[in-house]
């Protein structure tokens, strides 16, 4: 008897232990890795950190000395959330403009892996290990060592687990291009890491789309945008991927392949917009959502410029500029939707 009622305790034991730790439906996360435009490369200003929602958490994953966080620990997602060498990101914005834009008991978690550098070899979990043999003294090399063990891809799968205790993947964001610029077999290889990725977490695609950023177009001073034409053939390639386009998106103007501060924020707008699509949902903020002034001011536009003259039978392209409430100007076009 006492056999029996002790099975009985142990067997509600587990199922109360279990019952606690379910996953948050709500707790939407989202994995992000590649090379420096993930990881960030502008440096924030004192607008990105006046406030950051607390439904926009980070998980830590590696060590940070300033601000300090420990591997495997969510915080709030203040910059850097990337990694200690990281600054302002895609993900940064992405996160902030999917709070503004899902419901209030929605939250928003981002698992980043990234380093400066990095060929999309060091994703690879079969090739990763010769990579880096080859490479010792790489800064992507050194990075991987120091933040991730010397395997991003298993931090990623490692952290990504974790998060899955708490949340629900709901999509991966990847911005990586420039260390493999115009290689024919770049998709191919994203392919098998996001399938990788997929297996590796219990995951199906249908339900993780895949959002890749393109990279620094020309016009804008960027020196691989070749590779462009690689990216627009990962749709083909993985059914659930989406591209996310770079037009007008600024360089920062010292170097041709990183963008500006301002052109970090717009594009993780950008991603926050292709995530919202695939879900259906607008592109605006959520009714009743009590919007920081910082982010107001950036998202806020005050002003249009569209100054069109066409003689009858002609034919011009449309485009919208707009001034925003902080004094940034952004190309809209993309976003925008023209009647006649």
């Amino acid at each position: 008897m006492r056999k029996f009622l002790f099975a009985c305790l142990a067997i509600f034991m587990a199922h109360f232990a279990g019952a606690s730790a379910a996953a948050d439906p709500n707790f939407h996360i989202y994995l992000c890795f590649g090379q420096s435009n993930m990881e960030g490369n502008a440096q924030w200003e004192a607008v990105d950190n006046q406030f950051v929602d607390q439904r926009f958490q980070m998980l830590a994953t590696t060590n940070f000395d300033n601000p300090k966080r420990t591997l495997g620990q969510w915080y709030t997602a203040y910059c850097p959330i990337v990694s200690p060498m990281g600054k302002l990101g895609m993900a940064d914005y992405f996160g902030r403009t999917m709070v503004a834009a899902m419901p209030s008991d929605v939250r928003i978690g981002v698992v980043a892996v990234a380093m400066g550098g990095s060929p999309i070899e060091m994703f690879d979990k079969d090739l990763y290990k010769a990579k880096l043999n080859a490479n010792p003294n790489e800064w992507w090399a050194t990075l991987s060592k120091n933040y991730y063990g010397g395997n991003p891809y298993g931090r990623l799968i490692e952290m990504a687990k974790k998060a899955q205790e708490v949340g629900v993947i709901k999509g991966m964001l990847l911005h990586q291009g420039c260390s493999n610029c115009g290689d024919p077999n770049w998709p191919n290889r994203v392919k098998k890491i996001y399938n990788d990725i997929l297996a590796d977490l219990g995951l199906n695609a249908q339900d993780v789309p895949l959002f890749a950023g393109e990279t620094e177009r020309e016009d804008m001073g960027g020196g691989c945008a070749s590779h462009n034409t690689v990216v627009a053939k990962l749709p083909s390639v993985i059914p659930t991927a989406h591209v996310v386009s770079s037009y007008a998106i600024p360089g920062n103007g010292s170097d041709p392949w990183h963008f500006s501060a301002a052109g970090y924020r717009m594009f993780g707008k950008r991603y926050a917009y292709e995530a919202l699509k695939t879900m259906g949902r607008e592109t605006k903020v959520a009714e009743g959502y009590n919007m920081p002034d910082n982010l107001k001011n950036f998202m806020t536009p005050i002003a249009f410029v569209n100054t069109l003259t066409a003689k009858s039978g002609s034919v011009l392209p449309l485009k919208l500029t707009a001034t925003f409430a902080d004094g940034h100007r952004e190309d809209l076009t993309l976003e925008t939707t023209f009647t006649s």
